[in-house]
């Protein structure tokens, strides 16, 4: 992803983490990979985060989140 997609990704996810109301993992990766999305990527996400035991920043969501698509990606 680009500079400037990271930004535009941050900015929604931002704006979506700042509403103040309950979000799900499919509003999450939605705000972060736009419409290029499915149930998997939703999954495999979910279990990334639940996965977790430590907080993580905005940044580190979003390039655990891009870095799960390449994976994806690279091998489908």
């Amino acid at each position: 992803m680009s500079d400037q997609s990271d930004e535009r990704a941050r900015a929604r996810l931002r704006e979506l983490l700042d509403s103040g109301r309950e979000v799900d993992i499919r509003e999450i990766v939605l705000a972060v990979l736009g419409p290029d999305l499915d149930d998997e990527m939703v999954g495999l996400v979910l279990l990334a985060i639940q996965s977790l035991e430590v907080p993580i920043s905005n940044d580190q969501l979003i390039r655990g989140i891009n870095n799960l698509r390449l994976w994806r990606e690279d091998n489908s």
